[in-house]
């Protein structure tokens, strides 16, 4: 009998052992936007644990491919992975850009906000929050084929390695006015979002919007995201990176760090008052140090000696 248990349980490690490989397998070639193999490689991950984090990376990896087939196998196991899940993930997940405007989103829609408010309490403006949610996926639904040219772009010395990604741009553009369009139209009637109304991941893509709009609409709705921030009601990275993107362009030293320039196909940061007091500065509204982000975000290096001090 013990031989028998044991026998069985090498068995089940290595079948996970396998199906852990395949699923590396998988996001290294989603990563590279190999779709369709990575696809593959995650079906047969999925054959080995059923898990309900490879059937959430099926989906989304269906949901990139955008045929009607594909969006079907992304209902299928989308349906799958959020059956445990009372978050809003999925809700604002760029990836998902090609369901949304499908009937059966709805249905995942309102069945992840009800779980959610089992859990959490009542969302009292879900209206403002479903809008935002869908507002975030079209800001950020092209990053995946965007992000995958613009580093080929990097890498080609400044040339994009397919026409493809034009009318690829052309798209993010439209999503992204529409967009802009739409948000004055919503706090122009509810104000600016609150955590507490709409959760503190639809009030993050109010600023996310803004942020991508014009400096005028940024200077407009700014202290709105600020008087928001200061109640406690607002992310400390969006109330950064708009406050740094403003001075910016008032041609000022940011304060934060969080602004980027590209110089020479290299990514640079723009200028920072005082840069031996800026994980100080950051650290009073929220924020870790400097350095750890602008790496693992933009593959900078940050080594400037850090000071304390009150008065700065």
């Amino acid at each position: 009998m013990k031989k028998i248990m044991t026998c069985c349980i090498a068995v089940i490690m290595l079948q996970t052992t396998f199906g852990q490989q395949l699923e590396k397998e998988a996001d290294s070639l989603k990563e590279q936007g190999l779709l369709m193999p990575a696809l593959m490689k995650y079906g047969s991950s999925f054959m080995q644990n059923g898990s309900e984090e490879i059937s959430y990376k099926i989906a989304s990896t269906a949901a990139l491919l955008w045929t009607s087939k594909m969006r079907d196998t992304a209902f299928y196991f989308l349906n799958y992975a959020v059956r445990k899940d009372s978050t809003l993930k999925p809700l604002y997940d760029p990836q998902f850009l090609s369901l949304i405007n499908d009937p059966r989103w709805k249905v995942i829609e309102d069945d992840q906000i009800r779980k959610y408010e089992m859990r959490n309490g009542a969302i009292t403006n879900k209206t403002f929050a479903k809008e935002l949610f869908e507002m975030i996926i079209k800001d950020q639904g092209f990053m995946y084929a965007g992000n995958i040219e613009r580093r080929k772009y990097m890498e080609n010395g400044g040339y994009f390695s397919t026409p493809a990604i034009f009318p690829l741009l052309a798209l993010e553009e439209k999503n992204m006015q529409e967009n802009k369009n739409r948000i004055i139209e919503l706090l122009d009637k509810y104000g600016w979002p609150t955590a507490s109304q709409v959760t503190e991941y639809a009030a993050a893509g109010a600023a996310l919007i803004i942020n991508h709009g014009t400096y005028e609409m940024r200077s407009r709705y700014f202290p709105m995201l600020e008087e928001a921030f200061k109640k406690g009601e607002a992310q400390p990275l969006r109330y950064a990176k708009m406050q740094d993107r403003l001075l910016i362009e008032e041609g000022k030293e940011q304060l934060y760090g969080t602004q980027i320039r590209i110089e020479h196909n290299t990514r640079k940061i723009q200028p920072v008052k005082d840069p031996q007091y800026v994980d100080q500065r950051r650290a009073e509204i929220g924020l870790g140090p400097l350095a750890p982000y602008l790496k693992n975000r933009f593959d900078i290096d940050w080594e400037v000696l850090q000071e304390n001090n009150k008065a700065k």
